[in-house]
């Protein structure tokens, strides 16, 4: 009855992880949480190699040449085998099944092995490796291991960290918002036109700085390095725009702020989290962040304006004669 209930109680443990996949490189912007593993120390210590991803905590172990290793889980069982010949994973095991390296079976006293890769390496996402507990920004963990037969085990530290005070980036706000206030009340054309140019270009700049932070993080994946390259060739398509007339440069201007605007509301989920995964460190990216939200809706703003003025000019002088 006992057995049973420890049973039942790991398997819903293992209910959150998901199954690893591609751990290297994501799509997300940023996270709550960074683990580290420590040093490994004798048994572990010139038989294995380990790491722990970034992106999704997720772990990696490799036997080196000459060692076998075999990866104990929630229960004690054997759920991982590297051998000189490969990894093997144990389908009898709840913790291999949680872990998505096995299909979901009953658990079995008796390991069933199965082949898992012709490399004695293993990625998956272990429950002991995961979050941390409410109120809790800090702790250890372990994974027990057997390493040529001796007992040993992994261990590290997790901690979550949180997003910085997102004030000092609203002061930016409402410094665009009261510049951008003051501009609409004076109405002047000229200077209309010039600070929306001025805003769209400050926008670019903030919307390329964006797109090479991320697109040069060791994290990314293909489709930011897609996305970033999308966002790189408009930027210097409507540059262009910007040597042409007053009117041209002003309406280009508005653009750029829409496309800096559409770029920045996709990345706020860097205010949101304490890791920021891109290749500069956070507070500089939600700078560019803010910045290109900020400046990007100011440009959208005034260019719209200068877009009426454009259309009522064009209207009371008529189309040109045929």
């Amino acid at each position: 009855m006992r057995g049973r209930a420890v049973t039942l109680a790991v398997a819903a443990a293992l209910a959150a992880p998901a199954s690893a996949a591609a751990h290297g490189r994501t799509t997300a912007v940023a996270v709550d949480y960074e683990a580290h593993a420590a040093p490994l120390t004798a048994p572990l210590a010139g038989a294995a190699a380990v790491r722990v991803y970034r992106t999704d905590l997720a772990l990696r172990l490799t036997a080196l040449p000459g060692h076998r290793i075999a990866v104990l889980g929630l229960l004690g069982e054997p759920f991982v085998r590297l051998t000189p010949n490969g990894a093997y994973v144990n389908e009898a095991s709840l913790t291999a099944a949680g872990a998505g390296l096995a299909r979901r079976s009953t658990a079995s006293r008796e390991p069933r092995w199965r082949l898992y890769s012709r490399t004695p390496s293993v990625t998956w996402h272990d429950p002991r490796v995961h979050r941390l507990p409410p109120g809790d920004d800090h702790g250890r963990w372990a994974i027990p291991v057997l390493v040529d037969g001796r007992r040993s085990q992994l261990e590290g530290e997790i901690r979550r960290v949180s997003a910085s005070p997102p004030w000092p980036l609203f002061a930016i706000g409402a410094a665009f918002l009261a510049g951008t206030g003051w501009i609409v009340a004076r109405r002047s054309p000229g200077l209309l036109r010039s600070a929306t140019t001025a805003f769209g270009v400050l926008a670019a700049g903030a919307t390329l700085a964006i797109a090479v932070s991320f697109a040069a993080a060791s994290t990314a994946a293909e489709d930011v390095w897609m996305e970033s390259g999308t966002e790189f060739a408009l930027v210097l398509l409507l540059g262009f725009m910007l040597f042409g007339s007053g009117d041209t440069r002003a309406l280009a201007g508005g653009l750029l702020g829409l496309l800096a605007l559409a770029v920045g509301l996709t990345d706020i989920p860097v205010f949101l989290h304490g890791i920021v995964l891109s290749a500069v460190p956070a507070d500089v990216i939600r700078l560019f962040v803010a910045l290109a939200i900020f400046a990007g809706a100011a440009a959208v703003v005034l260019g719209l304006f200068v877009f009426l003025d454009v259309l009522e000019h064009y209207e009371e002088r008529g189309p040109l004669p045929g």
